[in-house]
């Protein structure tokens, strides 16, 4: 039986899943690359090592020590936003979304309903209006500029062979993919 890669009007998809903090961790990521207020801050704070550095490195080019305390803060900087900081969000989402035990999706033409122990929540496609893939993951996400809302669709909760091609096929004809 060969799997199909596209749907159609009247078919669905269904997800059945417990989220984790990897699905988070790169939903995160994917909703990152989607905002420009995320992009402007890291974009920020990669100016803002820079100057560190440069300050580290100028007295070195004078014969002079290095400001050892500037490379430390730069350092700091670092992994803050980009190592703690997105482990840490994706720990707390995944600590809220544990709450509600496990979770059931279904993806059809009219949008997507989500719903586990804590209710269910039907999402139109004007709701969420992009999707990106990552490998793990469709992440449906909000259209307002900040993207501050994205609900987390991971692949291995799909039920039927070709599945995933069948949800992305969906998530196509409705959204735009990012």
């Amino acid at each position: 039986m060969e799997d199909r890669a596209e749907t159609t009007a009247g078919e669905y998809v269904e997800l059945e899943y417990q989220l984790t903090r990897e699905d988070f961790r790169q939903a995160l990521k994917a909703r990152a690359k989607a905002s420009g207020r995320v992009q402007r801050t890291q974009r920020f704070a990669v100016m803002g090592v820079a100057l560190l550095a440069g300050a580290s490195v100028v007295p070195l080019a004078k014969g002079e020590a290095p400001d050892v305390r500037s490379l430390m803060m730069g350092g700091l900087i670092v992994v803050l936003l980009f190592v703690l900081q997105p482990w840490l969000t994706a720990r707390q989402f995944h600590k809220l979304a544990s709450r509600n035990g496990a979770y059931r999706a279904r993806i059809d033409d009219c949008g997507v309903t989500v719903s586990n122990t804590g209710g269910s929540n039907q999402l139109n496609w004007t709701a969420a209006p992009h999707y990106a893939e990552t490998p793990d993951t469709l992440v449906l996400l909000s259209g307002d500029k900040n993207v501050s809302c994205l609900t987390v669709l991971p692949k291995r909760g799909v039920q039927e062979p070709g599945g995933v091609d069948g949800a992305r096929a969906l998530l196509d004809r409705h959204i735009h993919r990012l």
